[in-house]
C-alpha cells in the first residue's frame, strides 16, 4: 500500500506493516507510482497545491523493497499532473494529464523511466486527465466517461461514447478480474454512491448496487484471485460538504 505516510504491506489485508521505504514522491494526489520490471518506480516530486508548489523530475525505484534508489535528479519528465502512467510493450507511458489548468492531449514513453520522449500529439480522445488505463483482452482500454482501445497504445479506436448514456461519471477505480473490467465506486452527476459497473467488452456495461457505503477515490487490488478494496472519500457535495475518509476493508470472490 502506497500511502502519504509511507509504504505498507500484507498477507491477508488485515494486518499491516509499515516497511522502511518512505513516500519520496510526497503528493500522490498529483503524481504516482507504476510497476515496471518488477520493480516499483515514482515518477517525479510534488509539494504543495494546486495555486503554489514544488516540482522535481526526480526518479526513484526500488525492486528489493527495502530502500528507494535516484535514478535521476533531472530527468525530462514533462511537467504534469493528474494522469495515471502505464506499463506496454516493454516502456512507461503518460497520456495526457493537467498543469496550471491546461489538459493535454499528448503521449510520451521511456524505456528505463529517465529518458522520456513525446511520441504523438493530438490523440483522438481529445485533451483530457485522470485517464485510467488498463490491460484486457490483449489490448489497451482508457476509460474516463467513454472508452478508447488500442493495441499500440499511439492508435485509438472509440469503443463506445457514454459508459452510461446521460450520466457523467466521477471517482471511480477501474480494474480487471474474472474477465471483467469493474468500475469500482462509480459515482454520477456530481453524486456519491455504492455503484459498481461491470462489462466483458467495454461496450455493454452492467450496474450493481455494492455492500458499502458512498465514496470515490478507492483503492483496489488483485491478490489471490480476489480483489481488495480500502480507502476513498464521500463529501465535498452541497448535501454533504464534509469530507468522510474510509478505512474498512472489503473483498470479492469469484461466484
Amino acid at each position: 500500500m502506497f500511502h502519504p505516510d509511507g509504504v505498507w504491506n500484507s498477507a491477508d489485508g488485515i494486518q499491516w506493516t509499515r516497511t522502511s521505504l518512505g513516500n519520496p514522491i510526497n503528493n500522490q494526489a498529483f503524481l504516482d507510482y507504476v510497476e515496471f520490471k518488477n520493480c516499483i518506480y515514482g515518477l517525479g516530486y510534488f509539494e504543495g497545491n494546486i495555486e503554489r508548489y514544488t516540482f522535481r523530475p526526480i526518479i526513484f525505484r526500488t525492486c528489493d523493497f527495502q530502500h528507494w534508489d535516484t535514478l535521476s535528479l533531472e530527468s525530462n519528465l514533462p511537467e504534469r499532473f493528474f494522469y495515471h502512467p502505464f506499463v506496454w510493450l516493454d516502456k512507461i507511458w503518460i497520456f495526457g494529464g493537467s498543469h496550471t489548468g491546461k489538459d493535454f492531449d499528448d503521449l510520451w514513453n521511456s524505456s528505463d523511466g529517465v529518458h522520456w520522449q513525446k511520441v504523438k500529439d493530438g490523440l483522438p480522445m481529445g485533451k483530457r486527465s485522470g485517464s485510467q488505463i488498463i490491460q484486457h483482452n490483449k489490448m489497451l482500454y482508457l476509460l474516463n466517461h467513454d472508452v478508447w482501445t488500442s493495441t499500440d497504445a499511439i492508435h485509438w479506436k472509440n469503443l463506445t461514447k457514454f459508459i452510461a448514456p446521460g450520466e457523467q461519471l466521477f471517482g471511480y477505480t477501474a480494474i480487471v478480474f474474472d474477465q471483467r473490467i469493474w468500475l469500482l465506486g462509480c459515482n454520477r452527476d456530481g453524486l456519491f454512491s455504492s455503484q459498481v459497473l461491470s462489462s466483458e467488452d467495454g461496450i455493454q456495461w452492467k450496474s450493481e448496487q455494492a455492500p458499502w457505503l458512498p465514496r470515490g477515490g478507492l483503492v483496489a487490488a488483485r491478490h489471490r484471485n480476489k480483489v481488495f478494496i480500502t480507502g476513498g472519500k464521500y463529501g465535498g457535495t452541497p448535501q454533504h460538504t464534509e469530507f468522510r475518509y474510509d478505512n474498512d476493508l472489503w473483498v470479492m470472490d469469484k461466484e
